[in-house]
Order: structure tokens, then sequence, then C-alpha cells
């Protein structure tokens, strides 16, 4: 048997110690991975640990939530057998979420008269002769709860005893208003009871009552912990983590200029940083030497990979926003551009007029009625409405993940076509 290749070897070890890293895809699931939130994880230990009190984690799409969700049991040092993790769908109803919760805890629930159409195999008898087929057959499971629904006394008898965390993810994305206030009566009563099974709910929202409806009655149950985008230097430490995990180096300015594009998206960072590395690995196949280096000739490659590799709304978003007669259309990119180089997240039509200087290099703005018409169509239907008018003479990405990937989009442009000519305010200071 032919020996494997060690360069080859090496190759495939770097890169699954690369998929371990960085997981832009998927949440962070294993605690020597995660960085940064100190101060949420502090919060979140206080909050826990009160009596009757419960947490809901919300923020922007991107920051991190569900990641430092799946890895709060370490955090709070819970029995990782008693945390029970239940993610939510735009069908999820409080009996669909609560019954996950339950099958997580091996306990198998079915309401009053449900019935379930499942299949049996046997033989048809046909006279002497048989044959193998399939029919189907109707069955009533055991009843294990005898209500129409799963009640609060149900879920208290089965978790309040334990010391477990019941999180529920995404829950953003549940719309029965009956499941609402379920949830908030539910919360109140294992608050009452005192349940040591304490209960997250997790999802996109800028408020508690963006993520559970109005329901005053739970204030005082339920703690409300905003997660914001993260700073420069969790981010910073983001890539640190991953580049010793690698056993390679990463050159300074880089590692600041994917901070930098990344706008506080933990996302971004894992999505660059993957795909810079991959490049890198190919130094372990031409040199078999496994001290593999990240500089501008990977991250300029990988962050070509990385926009192709985006999430998939991100880049429909921006080619809807900016194809027309499937060629790109310059003015609508040119207006997105504007917006994406501000500082502000709320830009003034006027900031977007001296943007467009910046990028035209002939020193004069245009004026705003020369493109009103584009900020019309982008933040219209027939766009995509990839833009958002706040108030009069204001507009901001409608997706706020929108700001970083066009900046990475720019980015590639002005390494590729410009020949670096451009000093994006944003990247100052990133050499």
């Amino acid at each position: 048997m032919d020996s494997i290749d060690p360069k080859r070897a090496a190759y495939i070890n770097f890169l699954a110690k690369c998929d371990q890293a960085y997981r832009p895809f998927s949440p962070i699931d294993l605690p020597e991975f995660f960085a940064g939130r100190i101060e949420h994880i502090r919060r979140l230990e206080a909050e826990i640990g009160a009596p009757g009190r419960h947490v809901a984690l919300y923020g922007e799409r991107g920051v991190g939530k569900t990641s430092l969700a799946k890895l709060a049991y370490f955090f709070l040092r819970r029995n990782e057998e008693q945390t029970h993790f239940v993610r939510c769908e735009k069908s999820s109803t409080f009996d669909t979420i609560f019954r996950d919760a339950l099958a997580s805890a091996g306990v198998e629930v079915m309401l009053n008269g449900l019935e379930s159409e499942g299949e049996r195999h046997g033989t048809l008898g046909l006279g002497p002769i048989g044959i193998r087929g399939t029919r189907r057959v109707h069955r009533t499971f055991r009843r294990i709860v005898a209500d129409q629904q799963i009640t609060n006394r149900v879920l208290l008898d089965q978790f309040a005893p334990s010391d477990g965390l019941i999180i529920v993810d995404e829950y953003d994305r549940v719309t029965d208003a009956a499941t609402h206030t379920r949830m908030a009566e539910l919360l109140k009563h294992f608050s009452d009871a005192a349940s040591t099974t304490k209960i997250m709910l997790v999802g996109v929202a800028d408020t508690l009552s963006q993520l559970i409806g109005e329901h005053e009655s739970i204030s005082r149950s339920v703690a409300q912990i905003k997660l914001d985008r993260m700073s420069s230097e969790e981010l910073g430490e983001v890539v640190s983590k991953g580049v010793q995990h690698l056993e390679a180096t990463i050159k300074s300015g880089i590692a600041t200029r994917i901070v930098r594009l990344a706008d506080g998206f933990p996302y971004f960072v894992h999505l660059i940083c993957r795909h810079a590395a991959r490049v890198a690995a190919n130094q372990i196949l031409e040199s078999g030497n496994t001290g593999v280096v990240i500089s501008e000739d990977e991250y300029a490659e990988g962050l070509g990979g990385a926009l192709s590799n985006a999430e998939h709304s991100l880049r429909e978003s921006y080619a809807q926003a900016t194809i027309t007669t499937r060629r790109p259309s310059e003015k609508f990119m040119l207006v997105l551009w504007s917006v994406a180089l501000s500082d502000e997240r709320d830009v003034q039509v006027k900031d977007m007029a001296k943007n467009m200087a910046f990028f035209t290099g002939t020193g004069t703005e245009p004026k705003p009625g020369s493109f009103n018409w584009n900020l019309g169509e982008l933040s219209g239907d027939n766009r995509g409405n990839i833009l958002a008018k706040v108030r009069e003479g204001y507009y901001k990405f409608t997706n706020p993940l929108m700001r970083p990937y066009i900046r990475s989009v720019m980015e590639l442009e002005n390494i590729v076509y410009h020949g670096k000519q451009w000093e994006f305010p944003f990247m100052k200071g990133a050499q």
C-alpha cells in the first residue's frame, strides 16, 4: 500500500483545522473558538443565577447570538444533557416548540385525539401465496398529555426540578400571536414557581417587545440582553484565535483590514479568514512548509472567494439592485457605494453626493436631484428594497449586513482594478 504524501496529509489537516476555527456558515460550538462577549457572558451568568429570572437575547442578524446561545450551558456551568435547544420556524407554535423541548428531554408527548398515519410492512394474503407489500394504517399514539395543548403545568412538572436550560432560537420567526401570549404566560409561571430550569429566548430584534410582543407582565421575570456588534478588539480576537489554532501567521495589517471590513459582524471575519486561510494552505502543497503565512495575495484572493460564497440573500439583493438589462448599472452601484462609504448608518443625501465625487475622482459633487430617482428605485420593490428611507433626506441599508458586504466589494475592486488608489476612510491606518 502506497504511503500518503506528507504534503497532502498536512494540507488536508490544515483545511480541517480551518473549518474548526472559522465557521461563517454555522454557529461556534466549541468554547475554545469562542471570542469576546465577556461582559455579555457575565450579565448572562448574573441573570440566569437570579431566582425567577429568565433571559431574552436579541440583536441584529450576524452578531453571533446563536453561537453564544449554543455555548450558554458551558458559560453558565449547566449540564449539557439538561440543556434543550429548539430552533423555530415560521410555522412554529407554542406546542411544536415545547414538544421539541420535551423530546430533547426524552419525553414523547401526544396531544388528545392526535392520530398519526404511518406505514407498516407486511404480507398481503392472496390465497396460499403472499406478496411483499406496504399498506397505510392509522394508529393513535398513547396519550401522555390528555389535553388539547401542552400546558404550563406539564412543562413545570417535567423541567422545574432540574437545573436545566431551554433555549428557543430564532424566536423572531414565530408569527403566531397566541404563541407569544402563551410564551409570556409560561415565563411568568416558571418565574413564580422559582423553576431552576431557565428559559432563553433568542432572536433578531431591537427590543423585547419586538421579539415577544407587548406583555408588561413579563418585565420582572425576563432580563433583556441586547447583543450589539462586536468591537474591533473582539473581532481581532476572532482572527487571532483562529490563526493560533492553524499554527499560521497573518500580517497585522491584513488582520486589521479584515476587522475593519467586518463592520462589527463576526460573520464577515469568519468568512474572509476562512477563504484567505484556505488560499494560504496551498503553500503547504507547493513547498511542504507548514509555517503558513496569510499576506496580501492570500487576502485578495480570499476576499474574492468570500464574496462569491457570501450569504445568498446578500449576493442576490446586490445583483437585483445593480443589474439592469443583464449588465451592472453604474449609477445604481455608485449610489450604493456612496451609502456604504459613509461612517453614519443613516446617510444624508448630501453626504452621498460628496461620496460619489470620491469615487468618480472629478471633485464635482452631483446634484441630489440627479440621483433621486435611483434612490426611489433602490428603496422600492423593483430593486429589492435594498435601501430604506429613514426620514426625509436620509437612507440606510435595510439589511445591516449589506454595508460590510458592499465595503468588501469596494475593497476587492480597489485591489484588482484600481491599484489601491482609493483610501477608504474606514480603512485608514490599516497597513
